[in-house]
């Protein structure tokens, strides 16, 4: 069953602009039909419409859903190569249960991001509800405005690993047991071009664990998606 963003308040449910204009006037729900909704932060129910306007619609919440969760609440701090590539993580990923994306300018980048920016994470804060509602995911991950790696790799408190195409020994489980397996994890991922040597020994000391994603050197999108999906 397809699910809507929608506000949610003790029993009932409200929903407006383009979200309600898709339930309405695309999808053709109409009053007494049943549907699911969800807030974004957690919540999930299937409900019933009882009122439907231009773009606006509301309705009385019926039971709430259990929902899923990874064991691991899981940042992907990723060096995007373009602006398909970006977009292709940021759907896989979401659906993975991936709960934030922090893009990283590193040294070898080739694609700048910070070039009007409010405008593209609009849309892709878009992709990423899509692929909420598309794997029925009850909680929506937060697209962070760019970092450079050194300013990420300057934040404390949250364990972190990188994928480095030269590790050849330790592993993503290694790196969870050695981090005593955290529940908040961040996972470093590069650009096409790797990481610079300066880069790997700035992550060192700032305990970033550098390990191995496998014995194949990967895509940057595809370490991503990989990393994510080991992780989580």
């Amino acid at each position: 069953m397809p699910q809507y963003l929608a506000d949610i308040k003790e029993k009932e449910f409200f929903i407006e602009g383009n979200e309600a204009h898709h339930l309405a006037g695309v999808a053709r729900h109409k009053e007494g039909d049943t549907i699911t909704v969800f807030d974004g932060k957690g919540l999930q129910y299937t409900a019933c419409i009882t009122r439907v306007q231009k773009d606006f619609v509301r309705g009385e919440l019926l039971e709430q859903i259990q929902i899923k969760k990874s064991a691991i609440s899981l940042e992907l701090c990723f060096a995007p190569t373009s602006r398909t590539t970006l977009e292709d993580v940021l759907d896989k990923c979401t659906q993975l249960g991936v709960t934030s994306f922090q893009p990283i300018t590193t040294a070898r980048s080739e694609y700048d991001l910070s070039k009007k920016w409010e405008q593209k994470a609009e849309r892709w804060n878009q992709i990423i509800l899509a692929a909420c509602k598309q794997c029925s995911r009850g909680e929506v991950p937060v697209l962070k405005a760019p970092l450079s790696f050194e300013q990420c790799a300057a934040r404390l408190g949250t364990p972190s690993l990188l994928a480095y195409e030269a590790e050849e020994t330790h592993t993503l489980p290694w790196g969870l047991d050695k981090l005593g397996s955290p529940k908040n994890l961040s996972i470093y991922i590069g650009p096409a071009g790797g990481w610079t040597d300066e880069e790997v020994t700035l992550a060192a000391r700032s305990g970033i664990l550098s390990v191995t994603l496998g014995p194949h050197v990967l895509r940057a999108e595809t370490a991503c998606i990989s990393a994510c999906a080991k992780l989580l």
